[in-house]
């Protein structure tokens, strides 16, 4: 037991010893280390000043090679990309080396090129389609499946009577205020693609128009689909086919009526009448008439379908008017005085005209004629005219009975008259102002027509001046 306490204070004892020198050894070492760092950090400033230096150095260096491969042309191709997003595709990126920004600024020249030239197709594409829908005589429009205007054309303006203000956007019921053509729109738009749809719609006031609209349902875009409306315009036409039906249905009534007459009165002098000297006189003086009326009938039909076809051929020469007016005038005096009219004659005497004399002399003829037959007894009927620079108007004035507002636009159409009856027992024929109107306009003129109601009628022609 004592002998084990001795060797535990003995080891205890060199461990303390061991730990002594141990620890002398790590002070001498942390002297000579703290002396050596002393000198170091003496000499760390300079060093890192130096090592800065260089670093700063190295980092200019390769910035600057950075910039000049790199940034700089990025910058550049930049400011160009700007310049084509302004339309401005005359502007290439500068390519210099062949590493991978300089194949960038190939691609970009490439692709710069290639969108002018699509962009020039797209613009020469959209020109001709507006050249197109603009010179078109149908109206076109297209709407989307929302029921707005994608696009309208001139003629449809003109159509619906519309201002040249864009419409564009708005709704096509704002726009075109017809419940038929709305209704027939709504229907085609519930069809599906490529459906076609016609029909003919009746635009009331304003302005009554006839229009046969074709629809058809299409896809503008991948995601946008309407309806693509065509309308034309059949007013024209449907007056025309009213004017040729009325105009069959009046040469059939003329042509009968005289017709009619004729027969019955030759069937009655075949039963007999002829024996009887004093009644076989009279009817067929009644036949001599109907006779003379469907001759001039007929004389005025093939005259207008002359002037109508253009084969007549006018001799144009400088005319005294004066003259052609007062022998037109001197024609109806007897008439006149007849009726005691007052028939005034107010042409300058030196007035001249370039005009065809016999055509001329017709067209006053069928005025004065007119102006005598509709003017009561004690009435007044004037001819005038007046120089108005390039050309002279003639007047034809009356103050007899005068024509209804309402048939004043129908007044110079084929066999119209206003009193059916009573044109007929004063021998008129219904084409003579037809034939005036065609007369005048073959000389480059035109014809106006001015009536009131109860306070007569004027009738306004030009001629070239000489």
């Amino acid at each position: 037991m004592a002998l084990r306490s001795t060797l535990l204070v003995r080891l205890t004892l060199i461990f303390v010893v061991v730990a002594i020198l141990g620890m002398a050894v790590m002070g001498l070492y942390l002297a000579r280390a703290l002396t050596e760092m002393g000198e170091v950090t003496r000499s760390l400033p300079q060093a890192m000043l130096v090592g800065a230096l260089l670093a700063l150095g190295v980092a200019l260096a390769v910035g600057a090679f950075i910039r000049r491969r790199v940034t700089r042309p990025v910058t550049e191709m930049q400011a160009v990309a700007q310049r084509w997003a302004q339309g401005d595709f005359s502007q290439r990126t500068p390519v210099t080396g062949v590493d991978e920004i300089a194949a960038l600024g190939r691609t970009l020249n490439r692709m710069a090129g290639r969108l002018r030239e699509k962009i020039a197709d797209l613009e020469g594409e959209r020109a001709k389609a507006a050249a197109i829908l603009d010179s078109m005589v149908e109206g076109v429009i297209a709407i989307d499946q929302r029921g707005r205007i994608l696009l309208m054309n001139p003629a449809a303006h003109s159509i619906f009577s519309l201002r040249r203000e864009p419409v564009e956007g708005r709704p096509f019921l704002e726009v075109v205020r017809h419940k038929e053509l709305l209704d027939f729109v709504e229907a085609c738009q519930g069809t599906g693609a490529g459906a076609h749809g016609r029909q003919e719609v009746q635009l009331g006031p304003p302005i009554a128009r006839t229009l046969d609209v074709h629809a058809s349902a299409i896809a503008f875009t991948a995601a946008q689909s309407g309806t693509l409306l065509v309308l034309h315009d059949m007013t024209e036409l449907r007056r025309l086919e009213q004017v040729r039906t009325e105009f069959v249905a009046n040469v059939s009534h003329e042509l009968r009526t005289p017709l009619t007459s004729i027969r019955g009165y030759l069937e009655t002098l075949l039963d007999g009448a002829l024996e009887d000297p004093t009644h076989a006189r009279r009817f067929l003086q009644v036949v001599s008439s109907h006779t003379e009326r469907l001759s001039r009938l007929v004389d005025d039909l093939l005259q207008l379908s002359d002037l109508e076809t253009g084969k007549v051929i006018l001799k144009l020469a400088p005319i005294l008017l004066r003259e052609v007016s007062e022998d037109v005038a001197a024609i109806f005096e007897t008439q006149a005085a007849q009726k005691a009219l007052t028939l005034r004659h107010q042409v300058p005497p030196a007035l001249r005209v370039r005009a065809d004399r016999d055509r001329l002399t017709q067209i006053l003829v069928n005025l004065v004629d007119n102006a005598v037959k509709y003017t009561p007894e004690g009435g007044q009927v004037s001819i005038s005219a007046t120089s108005r620079g390039a050309v002279v108007e003639v007047s034809v004035q009356d103050t007899g009975s005068g024509i209804p507002s309402t048939d004043l636009p129908r007044i110079s159409e084929r066999f119209y008259r206003v009193d059916r009856a009573r044109s007929r027992q004063l021998g008129g024929t219904g084409l003579g102002l037809a034939i005036v109107k065609h007369l005048v306009q073959a000389h480059g003129g035109e014809l106006r027509i001015e009536s009131e109601l109860g306070r007569g009628t004027t009738v306004r022609f030009t001629l070239p001046a000489a």
